[in-house]
């Protein structure tokens, strides 16, 4: 049987199928295998040969944090579910909520109930501080430069009665960070733990103290370079107040990033219940191998959902010669999006022109904008329409590749290793258009990213599920910052009038009459200058192994997705039953 190599015996019995804690005589409690969860870590970052992070626990350090519990684990205001058509809030922490008439102040009710882990009660004073905190530390903390830009004061009225004045309206303030739905949600941490703490450098991290202190059911049992373990936390608030049942998952291992095929082979032997996202070839392979797996379309295609991910070509906009938006359009004149889901994919997803995900309450945005991507020609494939735009700006292309001044026009790709399917497809496009291009995965992608080094990249738009404002706010000049300097969002681009119509789209309800202008004028400007180009929309081709956990969310049971590292996680784990 194949297994990852763990240093500790608690790993290499469950990779035996026996009972771990009876075979390591570690001290640990008595789980066995059907009542535990084991999983790799989702980032090649922070977790490629060991966890980086393993005794660090700061959800705000930018690039620094894997998500193996912090993103399931500060429990939220709300939930919200985006793969229901009709889709609502889900009371968590909050107890209810309210704008004032012009959405300039918001006040939100806490449960009077909710504990930390150490026993303290989670209050309005929590909230406040971690919001307060983040503005202060701006722009270095992740979520800083929004607390910064949008709050003017956050106060406790009371322990359960948090009051929040913005500079601005913003209807979408509460959705856009406190309520968890995919990658969205700013964590709240614990006052009386953080707030004699330096925020850039804080730790959260000594389990003699007990530390991280969170509101989930779970509680650090191990974590090491080569495994972060979690057991579960029987005085769980939510259990003790008859609010929800606890888990059957009695523990979660976490394992370091593997490579795929490491995936696939873990999960044909059953020593890993889920994983990443695979290629087509390698779900339908294990789908072959092992009779137990699942996905979210069962064992038929697609095997997938769409997430709120929509991949674009991205660029730092502040630096040459991809500072010019028409050398960001002679790259889109040279992409042929058919073939990079035809080839890369193997048909096994959609192409797009859009940075918006097609998910149930996105698709009329896509209708709105219908006219603008041909007015755009952002549609088009035309390698004689690049050629021209390079010509104009002065290159020439007298053997493989344009140059200029004796220097060849490069392209180099920063991505990460769920992208590598189709983007030497994407590549070998590029060069036949006559750029030289390459891409390179390394182990600092996120670091790359944030302080604008990867001068071009692959990289997600996340997570409009419900309108587009979170994704086009990205696009924000207030995100831009010189390289070298990091920043909370990559995309590096400036333009005035674009960011004044997101800013007023973030003061306009989303079923206000105004907000479909606001949108195509925005949109429009987006499309003219091509920040990033769209490529393809990401399906999450993730497998179930019901050998020994069932009631995985599925196209027929949405009750949530099924990504382990989204901020949604819990209500999976919450679901998830025994099959013996």
């Amino acid at each position: 049987m194949y297994c990852v190599l763990i240093v500790v015996s608690l790993w290499l019995a469950a990779c035996t199928g026996q009972d771990p804690n009876a075979a390591s005589g570690n001290g640990f409690k008595n789980v066995p295998r059907n009542r535990t969860l084991i999983m790799d870590c989702a980032e090649g970052n922070t977790c490629a040969g060991q966890i980086q992070d393993y005794n660090s626990f700061n959800p705000f350090i930018p690039g620094s944090i894997s998500r193996i519990g912090y993103n399931f684990l500060y429990e939220p205001l709300y939930f919200f579910n985006a793969y229901e058509d009709d889709a609502e809030l889900v009371p968590w922490i909050a107890e209810s909520h309210e704008f004032n008439p012009d959405y300039t102040e918001l006040t939100v009710r806490i449960r009077s109930d909710v504990e930390w882990s150490d026993g303290h009660p989670w209050t309005a004073h929590d909230f406040v501080f971690t919001i307060n905190m983040l503005r202060a530390h701006a722009p270095q903390l992740v979520h800083s430069t929004d607390m910064e830009a949008w709050v003017k004061e956050a106060v406790a009225v009371d322990d359960w009665t948090a009051h929040i004045i913005l500079k601005a309206p913003n209807p979408r303030f509460l959705f856009s960070y406190f309520v968890h739905s995919g990658d969205q949600g700013v964590p709240i941490v614990p006052k009386h733990i953080w707030d004699e703490q330096d925020p850039l450098t804080f730790s959260n991290y000594d389990p003699q103290k007990g530390w991280p202190v969170l509101t989930g059911p779970y509680e650090i049992a191990l974590s090491e370079p080569a495994q972060r373990i979690w057991d579960l936390r029987k005085d769980w608030w939510a259990k003790k107040v008859g609010f929800q049942e606890l888990p059957k998952v009695e523990r979660l291992i976490y394992l370091t990033y593997m490579e795929e095929t490491k995936r696939v082979q873990n999960l044909i032997t059953n020593t890993i219940d889920t994983c990443l996202e695979l290629r087509p070839a390698n779900i339908v392979s294990l789908l072959e191998a092992n009779p137990n797996i699942t996905t979210w379309t069962g064992r038929e295609p697609p095997y997938s959902y769409i997430t709120w991910w929509p991949i674009s070509l991205g660029f730092n906009g502040t630096e040459e010669p991809w500072s010019d938006p028409e050398m960001r359009r002679a790259v889109n004149f040279a992409i042929d999006r058919d073939q990079l889901v035809e080839i890369g994919w193997q048909n096994s997803g959609n192409w797009t022109h859009l940075p918006l995900p097609e998910l149930p309450k996105m698709k009329p945005y896509f209708s709105l904008a219908e006219d603008l991507i041909k007015k755009h020609e952002v549609d088009v494939f035309d390698l004689e329409r690049s050629a021209a735009i390079l010509r104009s700006k002065g290159y020439q292309r007298t053997g493989e590749y344009w140059e200029k001044d004796g220097e060849p026009l490069s392209l180099m790709i920063d991505i990460f290793s769920h992208f590598q399917d189709f983007t030497p497809v994407l590549v070998a496009q590029l060069k036949r258009a006559g750029f030289n291009a390459s891409f390179r995965m390394t182990s600092d992608f996120s670091t790359r990213l944030r302080m604008g080094t990867a001068r071009s990249y692959l990289f997600g738009n996340f997570s409009s599920v419900r309108d587009p404002y979170f994704v086009l706010r990205q696009y924000h000049q207030r995100f831009v910052y010189p390289t070298d300097q990091p920043s909370d969002m990559p995309w590096r681009w400036a333009n005035d009038e674009y960011s004044q119509l997101v800013d007023q789209m973030g003061q306009t309800p989303i079923d206000a009459p105004e907000m479909a202008d606001l949108y195509r004028r925005a949109m429009d400007i987006w499309l003219e200058e091509l920040p990033s180009i769209p490529l393809v929309q990401w399906p999450h081709r993730i497998p179930h192994n019901e050998t020994y956990w069932t009631n995985w969310p599925t196209e027929s049971n949405p009750y949530i997705n099924s990504a382990y590292w989204s901020r949604t996680w819990l209500l999976v784990l919450l679901n998830l039953e025994p099959t013996s």
